[in-house]
């Protein structure tokens, strides 16, 4: 089967992985919980959660459709040497401990890595961000954050602390490749001369 998934490409299998993701963390918290209630907002959040993950899996492969070919291999080339694809799957493990805030953090941190590399993709293929997608990918860590925080408002904070600190390493990324950008256009302009 893997073989087959290599055939079909490492974006294709990607973003089949990627769809799985919030079923994986709603069924786990849901085995996990005692609380009807916790059960309930649980529930409340899953379709909505899925289908955020469902549409953005379906926006990147249209996006793909119409990128280069040479943006298609680069692709590849990344999520070969990035390894989502193992992260995601990895992240089976850390499931069975989704009721400690070790294991939340855990399965956290892949979320983010995930949303990382799908910013990523999209700048691979050349396009112009839409507004609306930082504002996607902010909602999917606050419900997910609303999820594992459960009715425990430390674990809120700190799963929103834990937002901040990814919003900055985000806007420090975007820096690095503004001026490595800015770096690569002097060269380019300094062979001119």
């Amino acid at each position: 089967m893997e073989k087959n998934q290599n055939k079909k490409g490492l974006l294709s299998e990607f973003l089949t992985n990627m769809e799985k993701i919030p079923n994986q963390i709603t069924d786990s918290l849901i085995k996990f919980s005692d609380d009807e209630d916790e059960k309930n907002v649980i529930n409340t959040y899953s379709s909505a959660l899925n289908n955020q993950f469902k549409e953005l899996s379906n926006y990147i492969e249209e996006q793909r459709q119409k990128t280069t070919k040479q943006a298609q291999l680069d692709t590849e080339q990344y999520l070969k040497i990035a390894s989502p694809n193992l992260m995601i799957n990895n992240m089976k493990l850390s499931l069975p401990s989704i009721g400690s805030i070790v294991g939340k953090l855990g399965i956290d941190g892949i979320v983010k890595e995930i949303k990382k590399i799908v910013k990523e993709i999209l700048n691979i293929f050349g396009i112009k961000l839409p507004k609306w997608i930082d504002g996607l990918l902010l909602l999917i860590d606050e419900i997910i954050g609303i999820l594992f925080g459960g009715g425990s408002p430390k674990l809120r904070v700190a799963f929103s602390q834990i937002e901040q600190a990814y919003l900055g390493e985000l806007t420090q990324l975007a820096r690095l490749q503004k001026a490595t950008n800015n770096l690569s256009n002097d060269e380019d302009d300094m062979d001119d001369f």
